[in-house]
């Protein structure tokens, strides 16, 4: 009798031990593609943050009222605005997209999907049986009524430079000065999602009147009504964007606690790097293979490049969303360009922004003007990162420092001192 107990309890570990290895099996093999299979396994909630400018600049989300410093937390917007407004209608004419939750989407806001149209183009598919994308739409202009899922927020810079004196008719570089980080709050094990690995934010600057430009420049003290009606108009569109794509790469840090501009998440959580053997990069992305080897893995570290959908991949159905050497061009794929920071933060100086025409031109604001632009913040889907797995239910806290690079005068003065 005693024997046939132990037989039975060790059918039940074994049985158990089986159980428990398939499970695992499972959970790896769900857990390492791209899109979420399910689009509500993810949710992200509540925003909370600031955007803050250096000497020479200011910032507003109405054109109205101006500081050196933003928040992002609705509470505290409302406080700085006028006239009750908030986060989400900051100004009559525009709102913000604010979602309920942020979910995947894709977009390389390169020419037709960004540059030269109202908005960024965002796109979403359905994900099936792992690699499998399907049902590709545009989230920004095609889906009315649905969640888009991602932020969009209007702001106003007042760029003081002299247009000539200072910088002689050169636009200003605009940079990501060191306090810039994006982090995720509370969820469930934020080390072992990869979800933060996935975030982007754009800077979109649009046009202006033509006819009243001079309605911007800061010279002439133009109100709020001249400062809108000659930069948010329905003709206007965006000329430019830089994509920013923190916690890129480096290593999870183990022990203390972070700064404000630390993030405790590895580049990319060890069991995709374990177990991901279907990234395929053309010779000229993973020379030599440095960024994934023979073997069809990469390291924590590597800094992956992004292939984004476009509108060529709308309606398609993508049976390899991985293959970003021979099915890339099949399927719209786009390589996504992007200024990339480690998790560590942007680091002891500040970074240049570039244009994702090409990623290597800087990203510039005009000199001696009222600027309108447009931060987005969202999921990208086509990074690898973006997994099933990945599930959290805290909210986002955004910190962006933006600035602009000292003039020749500014320096002369300081050596003269």
């Amino acid at each position: 009798m005693r024997e046939e107990n132990i037989q039975r309890n060790s059918r039940k570990r074994l049985n158990a031990l089986i159980l428990l290895v398939a499970f695992t099996a499972i959970l790896l093999i769900v857990s390492t593609y791209a899109w979420f299979s399910t689009q509500k396994n993810v949710t992200l909630s509540g925003l909370k943050g600031k955007v803050n400018v250096a000497e020479g600049l200011q910032i507003s989300l109405d054109a109205l009222n101006w500081a050196n410093e933003i928040s992002l937390t609705e509470g505290e917007v409302e406080k700085f605005l006028e006239d009750g407004k908030s986060l989400a209608n900051p100004y009559d004419g525009r709102t913000n997209l604010i979602p309920t939750e942020l979910l995947p989407v894709s977009t390389t806001a390169k020419q037709d999907e960004g540059i030269g149209e109202k908005d960024l183009n965002m796109y979403r598919g359905t994900n099936e049986s792992g690699i499998v994308l399907k049902d590709i739409k545009n989230m920004t202009t095609d889906e009315t009524g649905a969640e888009k899922g991602f932020y969009a927020i209007d702001f106003f810079l007042q760029n003081s430079s002299s247009q000539t004196a200072i910088t002689g008719n050169q636009n200003d570089l605009l940079r990501l000065e060191t306090n810039s980080a994006i982090t995720l709050d509370g969820g469930l094990a934020k080390e072992a999602t990869g979800l933060q690995n996935t975030l982007r934010v754009a800077f979109a600057i649009y046009d202006e009147e033509s006819s009243l430009a001079n309605d911007t420049l800061v010279s002439n003290t133009p109100d709020q009504a001249k400062i809108l009606a000659a930069t948010t108009g329905d003709a206007r569109t965006i000329t430019d964007v830089a994509i920013w794509e923190p916690n890129a790469s480096g290593a999870q840090q183990t022990s203390g606690e972070p700064s404000p501009a630390v993030t405790k998440y590895a580049a990319h959580v060890d069991y995709i790097v374990q177990n991901n053997n279907r990234l395929k990069l053309s010779s000229a992305d993973n020379p030599s293979n440095t960024i994934v080897g023979a073997n069809g893995k990469f390291t924590a570290e590597a800094k992956l490049p992004t292939y984004a959908l476009t509108t060529t991949s709308v309606g398609k159905t993508i049976t390899n969303i991985y293959d970003w050497d021979t099915g890339a061009a099949t399927n719209g794929l786009v390589k996504q360009n992007t200024v990339t920071t480690p998790n560590t933060g942007v680091g002891a100086s500040p970074v240049q922004l570039k244009s994702v025409t090409d990623g290597s031109t800087d990203f510039a604001i005009a000199p001696g003007k009222y600027i309108h632009m447009r931060m987005y913040v969202w999921l990208e889907g086509q990074d690898v990162d973006c997994i099933n797995y990945a599930s959290l239910g805290g909210g986002l806290t955004i910190d962006v420092g933006l600035s602009k690079p000292g003039s020749a005068d500014d320096e002369d003065d300081e050596e003269s001192t």
